[in-house]
């Protein structure tokens, strides 16, 4: 096995695997897109009329990991088995499902040191000076969490895996630095479209209320394809780790 993976090639592929097809992929993203516009708009509402609570948050958390492991499961079919499913044909399978779990687990220890800081703060001091270890910490456990990434595309494909140091690839720090720079690219867009959307709020504040829904769809649009180039990352950083 060849056990690395270049990050311009890696780069390159997910990204043109995003582009081709790039009308399709807006239509196979539409059933997506929708439910998450609509459950945010839920929890929007709920939050500005005071009836949402912490467990609401956490719900409309977990609704877009289900999401996005759907998601997840269909690049990974498309990229390494070679083989088209619908989204909502995934969604919400067994396989979707147990994707989710193992996907919530990996994200559990990516963010560990902001959920256990999260939990201590009010019982803890912490001062600000002791942010920047915060910071140095959570980016360890994400190359951890990262380290361990492989179990998706596996889970996927039905190969057996468990959560032990055999399952620790070597190329984390090299898929934290490919996860980093495909966020910054699509940090781009996301601040334009929010950018024109305050300024349309601004400029027409009552018809903006109308029609923030499609406003919503289209920045979700944005998070979609950030999601379907991650998971392309993930395929082809698996494809060509596990190469001979």
């Amino acid at each position: 096995m060849k056990k690395d993976i270049s990050i311009g090639k890696t780069l390159a592929n997910s990204f043109q695997f995003l582009i081709t097809n790039f009308d399709k992929r807006l239509k196979e993203g539409l059933p997506a897109v929708i439910f998450i516009t609509i459950a945010f708009n839920i929890l929007n509402y709920l939050i500005s009329n005071e009836i949402a609570t912490n467990f609401t948050i956490l719900f409309f958390f977990v609704f877009t990991m289900i999401i996005s492991s759907a998601i997840g499961v269909c690049v990974h079919e498309e990229i390494l088995n070679k083989s088209k499913i619908v989204f909502l044909k995934e969604f919400l399978s067994p396989r979707s499902i147990k994707y989710f779990f193992n996907f919530l687990a990996l994200t559990i220890i990516a963010l560990s040191p902001l959920l256990i800081h999260f939990v201590l703060k009010n019982i803890l001091t912490i001062k600000s000076e002791h942010a920047s270890g915060l910071l140095i910490l959570w980016i360890f456990t994400t190359i951890l969490s990262l380290k361990l990434i492989f179990i998706l595309p596996k889970l996927a494909l039905g190969i057996n895996f468990k959560y032990d140091f055999k399952e620790l690839n070597s190329i984390g720090s090299k898929l934290f630095l490919l996860l980093t720079i495909v966020t910054i690219i699509f940090l781009v867009p996301s601040m334009i479209y929010l950018t024109l959307q305050l300024s349309f709020m601004t400029s027409y504040k009552d018809l903006y209320q109308i029609i923030k829904p499609l406003f919503d769809v289209g920045s979700f649009y944005i998070s979609y394809l950030n999601y379907i180039t991650i998971f392309a990352v993930i395929s082809y950083a698996f494809k060509d780790y596990f190469s001979k």
